[in-house]
C-alpha cells in the first residue's frame, strides 16, 4: 500500500487523515475546532487515532500545541513506536491549508460513516444466510433493527458537528418565535400526539372519525361550526388497522354526512374528499418493527402530505407483546421520525385498562407498555357517565384525562350522542371557546 492512498474497498484515505492532523499542529488556533468534531472512532489507523488522542487533549486543556510540543507528548506518553519526533514534523509539511480543516474533517467523518455501514450490511448479509428454521421471521426482524441502528448512526457519523454551541438563555427568550400552527385553534396544533382510550365499543374509534371528518370538512370538530371562512380544511390521511373496509366505509360514511349536512347548512361549497382525506385499511395490522411497513407508511405520507394522521389503535402497530417496553419504543421512535420530518399532527386510539381507581371508576390509561402512558403531548380518555342511561353502547361519556397535558387545550370534559355530530360537548364547552375564537 502506498504512503498516499484512498482505498475504495474500505473507505479510508491516509493522505488526509495525515493532513488533519499536520494542520492542526501547525495551525492549532485557527484548525483546532475540526480536531475536536472528530470521534476516535472516525479514524481508521490505529497510529493517528493515537496521535489525535494526544492533540485533542492538549486543545481542551489549553495547552499550547506545535510540532516541539506534540513531540514531546508523545515522548512522555511513550507512544515513540509510530511516533517519533521526525514523523510528527513532516506532518506539518503536507500541502494543505489551515482553511480546509474543517472540510477535511468532514470528509473523515464520511468516510467513517460509510465504513460503518459498509460493515453492518455485511453482518447483516452474514445473518440473512444463516436463518434459523424455526424462527426466520423473528431473526428478520433482529437484523433489520440492527440495520437500521447501524444506518442511523453512519448518519449521525457523516453529519457535519462543526455548529455553534448552544445558545445563551438571554438570546434564546430575546428570538421571536414562530407562529403557532393550529390545525384547530386552541384544539389541536399541527405535531401534536394525542392518544384517546375507552372501553371496548365505548365510543373512542367514532370519536376519532368524527375528529379525522370534521378537520377534513374544516369543522370545528366539537363545536360543530364551519370554521373561518370555509376554506379552513386541513388534509387527513387514515390508517385504520382494526376495521375491514365495509366497517370503515360505513362509519365514514355516516360521520362524513353529518360533517355535510353542517357545511350545506351555513351556505358553504361542498369539499372534495378525495383531496381532503385519504383512507387504507388494515385489518390485520401493521409491524413498524418491519423495515417494509415503515417503508410503506413514509411512502404513503411523503406522497399525501396529511396534516392529521389518524394511526391505530396502538395495539396492532407491531405484533410483538404488547407491554414489551423495547417493542414500543421502537414504534414510537419510527412514528416521531416520520413525525419530525413531515410535520403531520397524530390521532390514534387505544384501549383503557380493566383495573378501577379508588373512586370505582375504570382507570383510562391506555393498556400495554407504559411508554404509551408517557409518550403524547395529550390522553384522553371517554368513560361512561354515571347519567348514562345504560344501554349496549354509551351514550354519555365523560372526558378524562389520564396525561398530564403539557399545555392548556379546549378538550370537552363531557360528551353525549348528538344530532349534528356523533359525539357533542354540553353546553358549557361553547361559552368555552370564545377564549380560543
Amino acid at each position: 500500500m502506498n504512503e498516499v492512498e484512498y482505498d475504495r474497498e474500505v473507505a479510508w484515505d491516509r493522505l488526509l487523515e495525515q493532513s488533519l492532523l499536520g494542520v492542526c499542529i501547525l495551525h492549532p488556533d485557527s484548525s483546532g475546532q475540526a480536531l475536536l468534531t472528530m470521534s476516535p472512532d472516525d479514524w481508521y489507523l490505529p497510529a493517528h487515532k493515537e496521535l489525535a488522542a494526544v492533540i485533542t487533549k492538549m486543545l481542551r486543556t489549553g495547552q499550547s500545541v506545535d510540532a516541539i510540543t506534540v513531540a514531546g507528548q508523545v515522548q512522555a506518553q511513550g507512544l515513540t513506536i509510530n511516533w517519533d519526533p521526525m514523523k510528527v514534523f513532516s506532518l506539518t509539511e503536507l500541502p494543505f491549508r489551515a482553511e480546509s480543516a474543517s472540510d477535511m474533517a468532514d470528509r473523515l467523518r464520511e468516510l467513517s460513516g460509510r465504513r460503518k455501514l459498509s460493515d453492518a450490511c455485511v453482518q447483516t448479509l452474514e445473518r440473512m444466510r444463516s436463518l434459523s428454521d424455526f424462527d426466520g421471521a423473528a431473526d428478520v426482524r433482529a437484523a433489520t433493527s440492527r440495520l437500521r441502528q447501524a444506518c442511523d448512526s453512519a448518519e449521525e457519523t457523516a453529519t457535519d458537528r462543526a455548529t455553534p454551541l448552544p445558545r445563551g438563555m438571554g438570546d434564546f427568550l430575546s428570538a421571536p418565535s414562530a407562529a403557532r400552527q393550529w390545525l384547530v385553534p386552541g384544539l389541536l396544533e399541527r405535531m401534536d400526539r394525542t392518544v384517546i382510550t375507552g372501553a371496548e365499543g365505548g365510543g373512542k374509534s367514532v370519536l376519532c372519525s368524527q375528529i379525522a371528518a370534521c378537520l377534513a370538512g374544516g369543522v370545528h370538530p366539537f363545536g360543530g361550526n364551519v370554521m373561518g371562512d370555509g376554506s379552513h380544511a386541513v388534509r387527513v390521511l387514515v390508517i385504520d388497522c382494526e376495521n375491514s373496509d365495509d366497517q370503515s366505509r360505513r362509519r365514514y360514511s355516516w360521520v362524513i354526512d353529518r360533517v355535510k349536512t353542517l357545511r350545506e347548512r351555513d351556505g358553504f361549497k361542498p369539499v372534495d374528499w378525495n383531496e381532503q382525506m385519504c383512507i387504507d385499511t388494515k385489518p390485520a395490522g401493521i409491524d413498524l418493527l418491519s423495515g417494509k411497513h415503515i417503508s410503506w407508511l413514509e411512502h404513503a405520507v411523503s406522497e399525501l402530505a396529511p396534516d392529521l394522521l389518524v394511526l391505530g389503535p396502538l395495539y396492532k402497530l407491531h405484533h410483538r407483546d404488547p407491554s414489551e417496553e423495547s417493542s414500543a419504543r421502537e414504534v414510537a421512535w419510527a412514528i416521531d421520525g416520520l413525525r419530525e420530518r413531515y410535520g403531520f399532527a397524530l390521532l390514534t386510539e387505544a384501549h383503557a385498562g380493566n383495573s378501577n381507581d379508588l373512586q370505582g371508576q375504570r382507570v383510562m390509561r391506555p393498556i400495554g407498555s407504559s411508554l404509551w402512558r408517557r409518550w403524547p403531548e395529550f390522553g384522553f380518555g371517554i368513560r361512561r357517565a354515571k347519567d348514562d342511561p345504560n344501554k349496549a353502547r354509551a351514550e354519555v361519556v365523560d372526558v378524562v384525562s389520564w396525561r398530564g397535558s403539557r399545555e392548556e387545550r379546549a378538550w370537552p370534559t363531557k360528551l353525549s350522542h348528538g344530532q349534528t355530530l356523533p359525539w357533542v360537548p354540553d353546553a358549557e364547552y361553547y361559552d368555552s371557546m370564545n377564549n380560543y375564537v
